[in-house]
């Protein structure tokens, strides 16, 4: 790792030891009101965990239902994979990654690397990859860590693995974006049952300790709005970013036409066409083609 980063082994080992405590604390607005607590590393703490990534990476047992931070995933593949069910159940954790914490870390490594990484290696992995809010025990994953997205992925593999066997065999889809447990099904009276199922499965886990966010869980049909992972399942089972945000990229279109928008909005705006492409693909020239000459 010091070759790597062109770093004194002294001097490395010195930032591994006070890793926890080198983090920046600030609050970003939330979606759905009040401010959402964010820490962010120091420089030299993300070269490490980004380290730790690449030599991990393949490493780590990570589910095919966790479909967050992986190369090739997307919100579009994960909401697809519920696009033809008629009922859909959706949980979430409360706070998920603050929840994850170093014993957890080093539990999960301990299981699964023990191979390949004394146990020096694996203690210190899971110590740098920590963050000791308020400078308090105990250490825990923070959002802004870039080894946090893979950590949290692989440390459910457990919940993923066993949640998706019952899931199969009833005929449920089921996908967990982060923190967000998506369940769909054709037959509403197998829905009905998962939230007791998830809740007894969490607290036969061994690691990591979480609980559901009650507050969060919705059951919905197609009879009504169906949004998973912010995208809107229609009634005729396909995809869409949903009639607000086409309202919102047109309007700004046909205010972009007439030099209304400043260089700001004109970027938020290429960036929306590029977010519905990606999602609805060939939107774009659907825009172009409903302005007359």
């Amino acid at each position: 790792m010091a070759a790597d980063l062109a770093m004194l082994p002294s001097h490395l080992a010195k930032i591994i030891q006070t890793a926890p405590l080198r983090y920046k604390l600030f609050e970003i607005q939330k979606k759905s009101g009040g401010r959402r607590e964010v820490a962010q590393p120091a420089r030299e703490v993300k070269a490490i965990q980004r380290w730790l990534i690449r030599e991990l990476g393949p490493r780590l047992p990570v589910h095919e239902c966790a479909t967050a931070y992986r190369e090739g995933s997307s919100i579009r593949k994960n909401a697809e994979a519920h696009a033809s069910s008629r009922y859909m159940l959706k949980l979430d954790f409360t706070n998920f990654f603050p929840s994850i914490v170093r014993s957890d870390l080093h539990a999960h490594l301990d299981r699964h690397c023990s191979d390949y990484l004394d146990p020096s290696a694996r203690k210190l992995i899971a110590h740098v990859s920590c963050w000791a809010r308020h400078r308090e025990p105990p250490l825990r994953l923070c959002i802004g860590a870039p080894s946090s997205p893979l950590l949290s992925n692989s440390l459910m593999f457990e919940f993923d693995n066993r949640l998706a066997a019952v899931a199969k065999d009833d005929g449920v889809v089921y996908t967990r974006y982060a923190d967000d447990i998506t369940l769909s099904s054709r037959d509403r009276g197998k829905i009905d049952r998962y939230t007791e199922i998830v809740q007894t499965l969490l607290e036969s886990l061994q690691y990591p300790k979480l609980t559901l966010n009650e507050g969060k869980t919705v059951l919905a049909s197609r009879a009504g709005k169906r949004v998973v992972t912010g995208l809107i399942l229609t009634p005729e089972g396909s995809v869409s970013i949903g009639r607000d945000r086409k309202r919102l990229i047109r309007a700004m279109y046909h205010r972009s036409l007439t030099k209304q928008l400043d260089s700001k909005e004109t970027q938020v705006l290429a960036g929306l066409i590029a977010f519905a492409d990606s999602i609805e693909p060939g939107f774009s020239q659907r825009l172009k083609g409903s302005v007359r000459p």
